[in-house]
């Protein structure tokens, strides 16, 4: 089996960015932070594809999978790290601006009372 696309950067970039990944991911799950059961299964998986990639290392993966150049893994780390910050940015801006179903409701109601035809 072939890890997702993250998985495999992560993987190219250094094996221990995933026991980083589970570390974090588990402390997030541990906490109660995260409540959505697919973040439980993206997870496990991950722990599965970690520990396959540390102790099953030639039957896990085809020869040369994670075989990259230095510019290619420093283009692939930017990038990733990037991405990662370009979506903690987005969280922001989103738990920022919005608004509760009740507060829609509201708005939605107040521009079918005002409308002036």
């Amino acid at each position: 089996s072939f890890s997702c696309s993250g998985g495999r950067i992560t993987g190219a970039i250094s094996p221990y960015i995933g026991v980083a990944g589970l570390a974090g991911g588990g402390y997030l799950a541990y906490q109660g932070v995260i409540g959505n059961p697919i973040f439980y299964l993206v997870l496990l998986s991950g722990g599965y594809e970690t520990f396959m990639r540390f102790y099953d290392p030639a039957q896990h993966i085809p020869p040369g999978y994670y075989n990259v150049t230095m510019t290619q893994r420093a283009t692939m780390t930017v990038g990733y790290f990037g991405l990662i910050a370009a979506l903690l940015v987005a969280m922001d801006v989103n738990k920022r601006y919005r608004k509760p179903p009740e507060v829609l409701m509201r708005e939605r109601q107040q521009e079918t009372t005002w409308d002036m035809r």
